[in-house]
Parts: structure tokens; C-alpha cells; sequence
């Protein structure tokens, strides 16, 4: 149980690293780069397919971006959590275990694989689906703890603006590559969706996590014990209250907008490719 990790390597990370007094190398210490390397490759195959412009790659390649993405960015929302509470004081082995990038570190058997793809094939709608349990305890100030529930979305943030860059830089980006182009921009709506979806101050919400270092601790207790209804209030609202769904759709597509992503290439191209089985 206790055996060096095979995936460590003593080149880039000489001795005992991991108890580095410079947090950023202590963190990098911790993640597993050929996770990551597994990661960005399989995203470059299937950006590399999409570039091909067969119309045979175009449903397998923007199923295979999209979700190859997605779980990177989960890792990435789940990395950043980890990798804020680390800096902020937390630096319990449990803690430390989530800053690997191992996406099986963040699986939750209704967070991580129901809801999220139920949202996803119903709506379209980017529920981020991990879990981590931190230690709050030994975090050294309510600062950091807000800080902390706000860089998951903010992570999700940066990897909708990295996905905007061929967007911004090349003007005619989806009249050259339109099967990349949509995938890209279907990817961003999710991200841009869960950052708008996880900003809602609802339990557990990221959203919520912010605020409540500062809330009463009567107030805290009453938030924590309706926690597991907080997505039942979600899906009832999306769907079933025509003016909170209208509300929140129109939110992503005017922050898509202001990115320079078209909202009717993600949903019409983007989507409708991606949702294979509905055509």
C-alpha cells in the first residue's frame, strides 16, 4: 500500500519532493504526468481526425473530443480544488491523493457518472460530476476556504477560453474546419455551462461553497442537511420552470458570445452531432 509510485519520476523530481517547502513543487510532485500526457494525446488524436474533414470522422471524432475533454476538465476542476486547499493549508494525504489527475480519484457513483450523463443526453447540460473530500479543518482561514470552491469553476472557465483561442485568432475558423469547430464550441458551452451551473449558491454547488465560510453556523448546518437535494431543486427548475430554463441557457449563450463562440454552432452543428442517436 505504501510502495513509491511507479509513475514518479526521479528525473524531474529528485528525492523526497513531495515535502518541498515551495508548494507548486510540492504539488507538481504529486501529479501524474503520464495521465496528463495520456490526456493531451488523445485530445491531439481526435482534434487531428477532425482536422481530416471526412464526414466518416465526424461523429467519432466529436464523441471522442468532447468526452476525452470533459473528463480532462473534470480532472482539471477537481486538480484545482485540491491544488487551492493545498496551498491554503491542507496538506492531508487525502487531499494530496486528488491532485494526481487520476479520474478514478474523483468518481462518485451519482456525482460522477448518473447525473452528469443525464444532464448531458437530456439537455445538453455540462454537470461537473466529481467528488473530493477535503479537509476544511486545516485550511488557515475562511479566505482560503471560499477560495477554494471558486477554482473549480474558474478552471472550467480557462479551459472554455483555451478552447475559444482558434476562434479569436482565425476569424474564418469554422468555414476552414467546421467539424473541429463544433466540436470545440460544444466543449466550451459545457464548460461555460458548469461554470454558470456550479456559481449557483445551492448546496453542495461551488457556488454555495464560497459563500458558506461566511454564513452563520446555524445557518451552515440548515444548507448541509437539504445538501442532497440540491440537484433534485436543480433538475426541477431547468426543466420545469420555462423562465429559470430561459434564464440559464441564455446566460451561457451570451458568455459564449462574449468568448467570440457562436451558440447556434455549438448547439446546432456541436450537439446535434454529438447526439448521434437522436437524428
Amino acid at each position: 500500500m505504501y510502495q513509491q509510485d511507479p509513475f514518479r519520476s526521479r528525473i524531474m523530481y529528485p528525492g523526497d519532493s513531495r515535502r518541498s517547502a515551495n508548494p507548486v513543487r510540492a504539488i507538481a510532485a504529486y501529479v501524474n504526468w503520464q495521465i496528463v500526457a495520456g490526456f493531451v494525446i488523445l485530445i491531439g488524436f481526435f482534434v487531428f481526425t477532425l482536422l481530416q474533414g471526412g464526414d466518416h470522422w465526424r461523429v467519432p471524432g466529436t464523441v471522442g473530443l468532447v468526452i476525452v475533454g470533459w473528463v480532462f476538465s473534470l480532472c482539471l476542476h477537481e486538480f484545482a480544488h485540491a491544488a487551492t486547499a493545498y496551498i491554503g493549508g491542507d496538506h492531508s494525504d487525502s487531499t494530496a491523493s486528488y491532485l494526481t489527475f487520476n479520474p478514478l480519484k474523483y468518481l462518485h457513483p451519482v456525482l460522477s457518472i448518473l447525473l452528469p450523463v443525464v444532464f448531458m443526453l437530456l439537455g445538453g447540460i455540462g454537470l461537473p460530476g466529481g467528488a473530493v473530500y477535503l479537509q476544511p479543518r486545516l485550511i488557515r482561514s475562511r479566505a482560503w476556504l471560499s477560495a477554494v470552491s471558486a477554482a473549480g469553476p474558474l478552471m472550467n472557465a480557462l479551459v472554455a477560453l483555451i478552447c475559444a483561442i482558434p476562434f479569436v485568432v482565425m476569424p474564418g475558423f469554422f468555414f476552414e474546419h467546421s467539424a473541429l469547430a463544433a466540436a470545440l464550441a460544444l466543449l466550451a458551452f459545457f464548460q461555460v455551462a458548469a461554470v454558470v451551473l456550479n456559481l449557483l449558491p445551492i448546496p453542495p454547488l461551488d457556488g454555495y461553497g464560497i459563500l458558506a465560510p461566511w454564513l452563520p453556523r446555524d445557518i451552515q448546518q440548515i444548507a448541509m442537511s437539504i445538501a442532497n437535494y440540491g440537484f433534485i431543486l436543480l433538475f426541477v427548475l431547468l426543466w420545469y420552470v420555462p423562465f429559470a430554463s430561459h434564464l440559464y441557457f441564455s446566460t451561457v449563450g451570451n458568455l459564449l458570445t462574449v468568448i467570440h463562440i457562436d451558440p447556434y454552432i455549438a448547439l446546432y452543428f456541436g450537439l446535434g452531432t454529438f447526439q448521434f442517436w437522436v437524428r
